[in-house]
């Protein structure tokens, strides 16, 4: 996969509306027990009809957002500033997009779960507050009205300058839990979404999650893409000559995947597990020399690997290096979140010729 297209693209989670929920108490609450509370399952999820505005930046720009909500169903519906409109309606079986102005529509099946290209909101807030609560300072900065509703507002503030994920602001609603605003400054953008109504009353109709879908629309129904197994033989097969870490001091090689990138090239992906422990991913794939090199990110910075100029990314619990050499790009993460930069050349170092 293109690595810094995904993580640019991380920070759209925190740009997306959070409908979570939880119980109503009374009291004074730490900033961990007020993201307890919203990130709490109900047996009754609430049901609403709210209106808010996204910002996305240079990323995406202004919208406008419609949304209903109702026993785990969704429907949005988005009008961008350049005048894009969109459905989009998960009923519970299938996400459906429409876009009204392309007459063009696009359904996914998540009957089977474990989509993980669709995380919910709950899961959306989790995974931010997961991943700042070692590198961010984190703490209540007051109470303040959104959308004419009392809330709590939550700031987390990144210890260091020049990273992936900055500043994060959070607003939650003392009475249903739902975060009404967020800001958020990740991989160099600033994101905002703000509640501008919300109707935790409104009577919701079930008509509201389908889709009247023209006769004439362009229906494309998308399938997951899913990361295939394969052989050591089928790598060599493939790319020829090429660096692999080698096994050995309890280093083990688990698994290899190939994964289709950019422009459908092949990308391999070998896991690796020292002492029965998930340890290392290392993938490569064939550069290309025509192709548009990316811009560095934050928290990105340049440093030599194998005698080759490469980039590492250090943000505690995740690390990379990346280089390229003799025509193939490399990058090796770390899965155990102990692992340093210096672990990971240490690898690099290590690496030799197979064909």
């Amino acid at each position: 996969m293109n690595w810094k297209r995904s993580l640019r693209a991380a920070g759209l989670v925190a740009a997306l509306t959070f409908s979570l929920v939880g119980c109503n108490t009374e009291g004074s609450y730490s900033p961990q027990e007020i993201i307890d509370h919203a990130l709490q399952e109900t047996k009754e999820p609430l049901a609403y009809y709210g209106e808010y505005t996204m910002d996305m930046g240079e990323i995406g720009g202004k919208a406008q957002v419609k949304e209903w909500t109702k026993d785990g169903k969704r429907r949005i519906e988005t009008t961008t500033e350049n005048g894009e409109h969109s459905i989009a309606v998960n009923n519970g079986s299938q996400v459906i997009m429409y876009d009204v102005v392309k007459n063009t529509v696009h359904k996914i099946d998540i009957s089977k779960g474990g989509l993980d290209e669709f995380p919910s909101q709950r899961d959306q807030l989790e995974l931010i507050f997961n991943a700042v609560k070692d590198t961010h300072d984190v703490k209540i900065a007051g109470e303040e009205k959104i959308a004419g509703r009392d809330t709590y507002k939550i700031v987390a503030k990144a210890k260091k300058q020049d990273t992936l994920i900055g500043d994060i602001e959070v607003w939650v609603d003392k009475k249903t839990w739902v975060t009404l605003k967020t800001i958020t400054n990740s991989a160099g953008n600033k994101m905002t979404t703000e509640y501008t109504k919300l109707d935790d009353g409104a009577k919701i109709d079930n008509a509201q999650f389908t889709i009247d879908i023209p006769k004439d629309a362009k229906v494309e129904d998308i399938s997951v893409p899913e990361s295939e197994s394969v052989t050591l033989d089928t790598v060599k097969e493939q790319l020829g000559e090429f660096l692999m870490v080698p096994e050995g001091n309890g280093l083990t090689l688990e698994a290899i995947s190939l994964d289709k990138g950019i422009e459908d090239r092949s990308e391999y992906t070998f896991n690796y597990a020292k002492n029965g422990q998930q340890d290392i991913s290392v993938t490569v794939f064939k550069a290309n020399s025509n192709a548009k090199k990316e811009e560095s990110i934050p928290g990105e910075k340049e440093m030599d690997i194998r005698g080759q100029k490469g980039t590492v990314m250090d943000e505690q619990k995740f690390c990379y290096i990346s280089w390229e050499e003799n025509g193939y790009q490399y990058t090796i993460f770390n899965v155990d979140s102990k692992q340093t930069i210096e672990d990971l050349v240490a690898y690099a170092k290590q690496m030799t010729n197979v064909k």
